[in-house]
């Protein structure tokens, strides 16, 4: 079979910054570009056509077919989130089932997926190896919240891979990454850390320039497969902490980790997801060396540079808003492109609901 070569390209979850920046890194490289979610793009984008649709619903395989789409580059997983567990299990595994569905069937035109999922897969505890490799998945863990949810989703994803044999399917897993929207980067950022006593974990980062170019590499070639995509090298907790100018404060109790959260949440007014709070406690690293050895590219900034970045980030100087002309010559933009492809697709109004995540 010769290699695909994408040409039209559907990315779901377009409206979170990973997404944007996909499509923008994506838009000069495939001749046809299709981005949906519930929610506006964060910027509009003249090579991308634009429609509201919610991965959750099954009118995401209605788009698939309508559309042609031979490459989809499914960005529609909750992560690092702020909506309640449902939404998220929802979006992610509900969600995902639907992209395959849309995705199956003799008659479809999917040649390429490419699925975003998370290094909280892994989940965090003290009987951890030093370093998780793909293939150390233990799909028989108790787990829950996302890290149950992510378990989920990757083994209907393999099996819609064992099944698919025209479809070439990617699924990587990222890094935690530490912009200024995620829960790391608000708990880094405070000026009082408040830490479990006596831990001092190994963080492993992921900047989001190179999460971006991994999906993109990921959707451009041929690279089947599960792949770890992370900096290179580890932070301590207690270094990151010194970089971004503040001061640990060992007061949580390292064995009530959902009563740490609601301190945290009380106190600090930061919310943690319950993964997140075990990396804080006992650390995850992951083994990238699948990702090198198979794309020929590795991250290009490090953990520690990573960590800089966001500390660079913190003492910028805040960009002025838009004028009122600027943003109604974008929503006029986007209604015109939303009204052009929405009507055939759904012949009304895009429901609502919750779209991609960090």
């Amino acid at each position: 079979m010769p290699p695909h070569v994408p040409r039209r390209v559907l990315i779901t979850g377009v409206s979170n910054p990973l997404g944007a920046e996909v499509a923008r890194r994506l838009a000069p490289q495939v001749p046809h570009l299709f981005g949906c979610d519930v929610a506006d793009p964060l910027s509009a984008l003249e090579a991308m056509d634009f429609v509201h649709a919610d991965t959750r619903l099954s009118v995401i395989g209605k788009l698939v077919r309508q559309l042609r789409i031979d490459t989809v580059v499914h960005l529609a997983v909750m992560v690092d989130s702020p909506h309640d567990e449902r939404s998220i299990h929802e979006t992610d595994v509900i969600g995902t089932m639907n992209v395959l569905v849309g995705c199956s069937g003799p008659a479809s035109p999917v040649r390429r997926l490419v699925v975003k999922s998370s290094q909280a897969i892994y989940g965090a505890g003290p009987h951890d190896p030093s370093f998780f490799s793909e293939e150390m998945i233990n799909w028989d863990r108790p787990a829950s919240g996302v890290t149950r949810d992510l378990l989920e989703m990757e083994q209907l994803v393999s099996e819609f891979a064992l099944r698919s044999d025209a479809c070439e399917v990617t699924v990587l897993r990222l890094g935690f990454r530490v912009s200024e929207a995620t829960s790391l980067a608000r708990y880094l950022s405070l000026p009082i850390v408040p830490v479990f006593a006596g831990f001092d974990p190994r963080l492993q980062l992921l900047h989001e320039e190179d999460a971006a170019e991994a999906m993109v590499r990921a959707t451009v070639a041929d690279h089947q497969g599960a792949f770890n995509v992370a900096g290179e090298g580890v932070v301590l907790l207690s270094q990151a902490i010194d970089i971004m100018g503040g001061r640990a404060t060992p007061i949580l109790p390292p064995y009530a980790r959902w009563l740490s959260r609601l301190g945290l949440k009380t106190i600090a007014r930061v919310e943690l997801p319950a993964y997140l709070t075990d990396v804080l406690a006992f650390g995850s690293v992951m083994d990238c060396s699948s990702l090198e050895a198979e794309f020929g590219w590795r991250p290009a900034h490090s953990s520690r540079q990573a960590m800089d970045s966001l500390a660079e980030g913190k003492n910028a100087e805040l960009i002025e808003a838009p004028s009122p002309p600027q943003e109604y010559e974008l929503q006029v933009y986007l209604q015109q492109r939303r009204r052009r492809m929405l009507l055939p697709i759904h012949g009304g109004r895009a429901p609502s609901g919750h779209g991609g995540a960090n």
